[in-house]
């Protein structure tokens, strides 16, 4: 078996802390019909998956979205409940990153994520990094809604390992969710299931034997 020299991560519980619950709990208060909530849930899921993937723009979702508010409620007020489920990036974590570096393993970022939620992303770097974006701490970054692929679906990781140049077995990928983890083993590559509360950091340096 080779070594491994890149590393591919998730964002979403694994770079940034999200809580998902939040955002739908935040969108309910402004529908209109909160008891119809299973129904809406299934009724946006194509729209969703439409908008990680590039196929509507932010402004169509926020359209879509709004279909089921209120009177009176707008944009903004959308933006900000679609965003409700980011919460940290934690200092340590992109210190941690800059570490891997030194240690020569090429980073990179892949994540099922939107416009909407990118942007929320730039603007916490630029406030609490003060750097623009957080591709900097990577040798590339994969965004669906950009690359117009999606975890789980093998295209996804064939085109970022196309992309990027990484051979499968020479890769670690680390996601938070099974069907992402077993879709990238099945190609060959090598990876690291972050099962709910454990945090990146531990659960990587123990998977490479790094001292602290």
């Amino acid at each position: 078996m080779s070594s491994i020299k890149n590393i591919l991560f998730d964002l979403g519980n694994v770079i940034i802390d999200i809580d998902i619950p939040r955002t739908r709990h935040e969108l309910f208060k402004l529908f209109r019909r909160a008891d119809l909530q299973q129904q809406i849930i299934d009724e946006l899921q194509p729209v969703i998956l439409n908008y990680e993937t590039g196929q509507i723009s932010d402004e169509l979702f926020i359209n879509a979205l709004i279909h089921y508010a209120r009177p009176q409620v707008y944009a903004q007020q959308i933006i900000r409940a679609w965003n409700a489920m980011l919460i940290d990036i934690p200092f340590e974590r992109l210190e941690f990153l800059k570490m891997l570096r030194t240690q020569k393993y090429k980073l990179y970022l892949l994540s099922n994520t939107n416009g909407l939620h990118l942007s929320w992303i730039n603007n916490f770097m630029t406030k609490h990094f003060n750097t623009h974006s957080l591709d900097e701490w990577f040798e590339r970054s994969y965004y669906s809604h950009l690359i117009k692929l999606r975890k789980p679906h093998a295209s996804c990781f064939e085109f970022v390992l196309s992309d990027s140049g990484m051979v499968a077995d020479e890769t670690l990928f680390i996601d938070d969710m099974l069907e992402n983890i077993d879709s990238a083993k099945a190609l060959g590559i090598r990876t690291l299931y972050l099962t709910g509360g454990h945090e990146v950091i531990t659960s990587l340096k123990n998977y490479l034997s790094l001292k602290d």
